[in-house]
């Protein structure tokens, strides 16, 4: 049951929430990194913004998030992006 809960509070979040750039810029960058590696990691670009944005209203994960935007964004490397904490 924890895992539907999780799944609705996300699918709540994507309804119900403006999209930041912060997170969009982030699932946008690792969604291309899948492609352009033809990683076998499955991503959906629309499940990573509504999942970054359950951890940028959390104050506890705000700060976690924005060091993985900073890892994402500086990376020129697709594969040192996929490995971003």
């Amino acid at each position: 049951m924890p895992t539907m809960r999780l799944l609705l509070l996300l699918a709540l979040a994507a309804c119900t929430q403006p999209r930041s750039k912060t997170c969009t810029e982030i699932c946008a960058r690792e969604s291309d990194c899948v492609q352009s590696t033809n990683s076998p990691i499955p991503f959906d670009e629309k499940e990573c913004i509504a999942a970054c944005e359950v951890l940028r209203s959390d104050q506890q994960n705000l700060a976690k998030v924005e060091q993985h935007k900073d890892c994402v964004m500086k990376n020129a490397s697709c594969q040192a992006v996929l490995e971003c904490p």
